[in-house]
């Protein structure tokens, strides 16, 4: 994945795959050597959407329905996998007293048990987004410090990786380790 503003993406996209080649493994430092381009690209905007409300009148928005970020992480994954998990203890909980499972209360719960978790998710992914945008070059050196920390202390890696899988909140209970 190659990451480009706009402009550059129409520049790029305009390249044939020989001048594109070259603007790839400069773009790479050549850090992955020669590199070769095959035929047939594609471009994805970069985006992030997020509704006001993540459920109303009998219906709950889950995974990219309920929010749509750039492939970083896995983010928009375990976003999901996390809306479906709280959904179902919503559910449960109100099933299990004998409550409409589609209720306005139901829903409710449900909303505001996904909002800081996908606007924490989505500011921080925006945050990185921007920064492999910028041409700034003390935010490409903190980038890369960070890359390069991230790759050769394994012990903060896998605390950046708990990060990225966790919730800001406590995690909904079909996502929590069980009990043998």
């Amino acid at each position: 994945m190659w990451v480009s503003a706009p402009k550059e993406v129409e520049r790029l996209m305009a390249m044939g795959d020989d001048e594109l080649s070259e603007a790839a493994e400069r773009q790479s430092h050549s850090i992955f050597g020669r590199v070769t381009v095959e035929p047939g690209r594609h471009v994805f905007p970069l985006g992030i959407e997020q509704p006001r409300q993540f459920a109303r009148a009998r219906i709950a928005l889950v995974g990219e329905a309920a929010h749509v970020v750039p492939p970083i992480g896995a983010q928009g994954l375990n976003l999901g996998l996390r809306d479906v998990a709280t959904l179902a203890d919503c559910v449960s909980t109100a099933m299990a007293r004998g409550g409409d499972p589609g209720s306005d209360e139901v829903l409710s719960a449900y909303d505001r048990a996904r909002k800081l978790d996908v606007l924490t998710r989505t500011l921080g992914i925006d945050l990185l987004s921007r920064s492999l945008l910028s041409g700034f070059l003390p935010i490409q050196a903190a980038r890369g410090i960070v890359s390069y920390g991230l790759n050769a202390l394994p012990p903060l890696r896998r605390l950046v990786m708990r990060i990225g899988m966790e919730p800001p909140t406590e995690l909904p209970s079909l996502m929590r380790p069980q009990p043998h």
